[in-house]
């Protein structure tokens, strides 16, 4: 692996306790480059989770089969794990801010495409890369924040990311299960994808320095 540069932004240790904490929080709110990708991974995961979805989506356009139905429950963990054996193809790119970008504004398109499909096959072509997008994401999201976060913070930050990442998407397949309720998967499927996309877009427009963020 390349070598890079250490962060510049060390800073004084962080006090124990509640005062701790609260040093945590300040630093997420005060930094623009580490609030924006968790910001954008928190956006992704709220936004356009798909799970909850499948068994309607199964029900309402493939015939409810439990065959289709265990085949969309595991093509986003295909798109993840295949993602991850080629890793080394993304994480030599210079800029892992725009990667990040990149791959959670595909998975938001990535799952608008699944809720326009009427093909399953095609349907679970989107969902690998959704999954592959997602972990793309991830893994550069961890780049990001961990060479902008002070060793004295590292443990604080991580909660936080572990936060977002375990009560994003069920936050996420919660919202998917309101929008459906008095619409349709179709609708909540497809404004979840587009809202992500949107999301992820503003967070690039006002975070220059995520987006701008290179290795040395």
């Amino acid at each position: 692996m390349r070598s890079t540069a250490p962060s510049a932004c060390r800073r004084a240790s962080a006090r124990p306790g509640l005062r701790g904490i609260a040093d945590g929080l300040a630093f997420l709110v005060r930094t623009p480059v580490v609030r924006g990708a968790l910001l954008t991974d928190l956006a992704a995961m709220v936004l356009s989770m798909p799970t909850s979805l499948f068994p309607l989506v199964n029900a309402e356009r493939f015939g409810g089969s439990p065959r289709t139905l265990g085949l969309f429950l595991t093509a986003i963990a295909v798109g993840g794990v295949a993602a991850s054996v080629f890793s080394g193809v993304f994480t030599r790119l210079p800029r892992p801010g725009m990667v990040m970008l990149a791959g959670s504004a595909a998975w938001g398109l990535s799952l608008t495409l699944f809720g326009l499909t009427t093909d399953p096959w095609l349907g679970l072509g989107f969902l690998t890369l959704a999954g592959a997008a997602d972990t793309v994401s991830v893994v550069s999201r961890s780049t990001v924040v961990q060479l902008h976060t002070p060793d004295e913070l590292l443990g604080r930050v991580a909660a936080a990311e572990q936060i977002v990442g375990q009560a994003g998407p069920d936050l996420g397949n919660v919202r998917a299960g309101l929008v459906a309720a008095p619409t349709s998967a179709l609708a909540s499927l497809v404004s979840g994808g587009l809202l992500c996309v949107a999301a992820v877009a503003a967070v690039t427009m006002t975070t220059p320095s995520l987006r701008r963020f290179a290795l040395k």
